[in-house]
């Protein structure tokens, strides 16, 4: 696809923590339109105030686009077993129901799926191989994988995300790390745990990287690292204390190799944690 060419694009969960970002980029080459029940930070955009689980609503929504990036969801583990109902109307059901409508518009879809769909074995994994999800979270991305790929849609598995937004999230494990070393002390529960990380710009260049390309599924990841070891290299960047305890609460743990994308699209991982580390210490600071 040129650069000349504009598509019209529907964004879903456009004001989120990714979409604010993704918008913005979208909006340099396309023609977008935010779906979420939340206004988008950049007033530029066109918006509809909509919940994605109104499937007859969307299905005329749908019709107006040529391609959909499908981003609105309960996002993470704690999220998801706060209300598992609505994590599965949301991640899987909505899902299902805008694959379906897409498939039947001709329209191309993009879905945000997670790696956490890999589980906790430690293993890296690629694309081709075996998911095992032991959380809600990442079973409801798995199960809704398979729709969007039947509607010839294309999945980015994204690592843990983290930089900054205009809708920042401090709960991410990296920008909540720094908030912690600025306030003074980091604590790591367990910390062997194995991680991919991937910085939210990186995360958004991805999709409008792999709009108009043919239906496949992508890890997206740029560093992968333990917990502990990214303790200490923000406890490094912002000193700070830092404390390790015993007790594990996030049991996942895996790498990912992002080979396919990086060969496939051409794709160039621009951004890394300690990118991040100076962004959100400006961001915080501010605050």
């Amino acid at each position: 696809m040129g650069d000349k060419i504009k598509m019209r694009t529907l964004v879903t969960g456009g004001s989120g923590y990714l979409g604010s970002v993704l918008v913005t980029r979208l909006g340099e080459r396309h023609d977008v339109t935010v779906l979420d029940l939340r206004e988008p930070s950049n007033r530029e955009v066109e918006w509809i105030k909509e919940d994605i689980r109104n499937n007859g609503r969307l299905e005329n929504i749908a019709e107006d686009f040529d391609s959909v990036i499908h981003l609105a969801a309960v996002v993470g583990d704690a999220a998801c077993n706060k209300d598992p109902n609505l994590a599965v109307e949301t991640n899987y059901l909505a899902t299902k129901a805008l694959a379906k409508v897409c498939k039947k518009n001709g329209t191309q879809i993009l879905f945000a799926s997670t790696c956490s769909v890999y589980g906790a074995t430690g293993l890296k994994y690629k694309e081709n191989d075996d998911p095992q999800p032991f959380s809600l979270y990442g079973m409801t991305k798995l199960v809704a994988e398979k729709d969007i790929l039947d509607a010839g849609g294309i999945v980015l598995r994204l690592a843990t995300l983290h930089g900054y937004s205009p809708r920042l999230r401090v709960d991410l494990v990296v920008n909540e790390f720094v908030r912690k070393a600025m306030a003074g002390r980091i604590v790591v529960y367990g910390g062997r745990q194995l991680r991919p990380f991937l910085h939210v710009s990186d995360a958004a260049d991805a999709f409008v990287q792999a709009l108009g390309t043919a239906s496949e599924v992508y890890n997206v990841a740029s560093e992968n690292m333990s917990i502990l070891e990214l303790a200490q290299m923000i406890s490094d960047l912002i000193p700070c204390k830092l404390e390790v305890m015993e007790q594990i609460i996030d049991k996942r743990s895996y790498v990912v190799d992002s080979t396919k994308i990086t060969e496939r699209l051409s794709f160039e991982f621009k951004r890394g944690i300690k990118d991040s580390v100076e962004e959100l210490k400006s961001a915080l600071s501010n605050r």
